[in-house]
């Protein structure tokens, strides 16, 4: 199969350089706000940004279904700080969902739940005035409310180990993707297999193995996350499972080299109801504090 689009999901996937610092950065544990031991190592890894995927999708059409976003719950009512951390994920991406649509009001909605629960995490210099203004400020300029987003979410996205604390970092990316897959899984259906249906299909795989590979570097041992850690891992088994090979070859064409790319998959109904049932109950779990 042939498969062009491919080859633009790794522009998504951006590059950081993790050279955290150690020491006082460190003030959280997955389970609790208390001491953490765990050390950060220097690692690079990619990590995508869930703005830029949803913009992706929406380009193939991706609709807005407003039942399909997380409802707005009080911090307080999150019992443990790693449901704080995933479901803060969680609301970035559901922000930026807002955003592409051009739900304003709803989305000022989330950016302030988000500005609450980044202050209970720590992580509030990434949501200040500064950033609140300038989304406020250009809520009639769409183009200039969507590059202000991209801008702040990339911002975010690339300086999150220096926060100090992986487990963070690993809980938050983990409800990002997450949600921003679950979002994307709408589009498809297992009951017609489409051209398009396969080609997000294996768009997802491609999104879930980079996060995946940053997931199993950093992953704590800690058994409060174990759970978390076995269901992706069984997600990754049903993309492992349909087989989804890339060739690269070049030939000449009028005197001039030309590459093109080739897709070999074992897509089909089954694995494609097994990935959305699972994606679905994994979502479920974390916006039910289930983890």
């Amino acid at each position: 199969m042939k498969k062009n689009q491919l080859l633009l999901i790794p522009i998504l996937f951006l590059v950081i350089g993790c050279a955290s610092p150690s020491g006082d950065a460190e003030s959280k544990k997955i389970a609790e706000p208390v001491s953490d031991t765990l050390t950060v190592q220097d690692l690079d890894f990619l990590l995508p940004s869930p703005v830029e995927f949803l913009s992706l999708v929406h380009d193939v059409g991706f609709g807005y279904h407003p039942d399909l976003i997380n409802p707005l719950v009080s911090p307080s009512d999150y019992l443990l700080y790693r449901n704080q951390a995933l479901n803060f994920g969680v609301y970035l991406t559901d922000f930026s969902y807002l955003l592409l649509f051009e739900k304003h009001t709803e989305a000022i909605r989330y950016l302030y739940h988000i500005q609450e629960l980044s202050t209970l995490l720590g992580v509030e210099n990434f949501f200040d005035d500064e950033f609140f203004n300038k989304i406020i400020s250009n809520l009639s300029e769409h183009d200039t409310l969507r590059a202000v987003s991209i801008e702040q979410s990339t911002l975010f996205f690339n300086r999150m180990e220096s926060i100090g604390n992986k487990d963070l970092v690993l809980l938050i990316s983990s409800g990002a993707m997450v949600e921003a897959m679950y979002l994307a899984s709408d589009i498809i259906s297992e009951d017609k297999i489409s051209e398009q249906t396969i080609t997000s299909v294996i768009d997802l795989a491609y999104l879930f193995d980079t996060f995946f590979l940053h997931y199993t570097i950093n992953k704590s041992d800690e058994p409060t996350v174990v759970k978390l850690t076995e269901d992706l891992q069984e997600l990754r088994n049903i993309f492992t499972s349909m087989e989804i090979t890339q060739s690269s070859k070049a030939i000449r064409k009028d005197g001039k080299l030309v590459f093109s790319s080739e897709i070999n998959h074992n897509v089909n109904q089954y694995n494609i109801k097994k990935m959305k049932v699972l994606l679905n109950s994994i979502r479920n779990s974390i916006v039910n504090q289930d983890y």
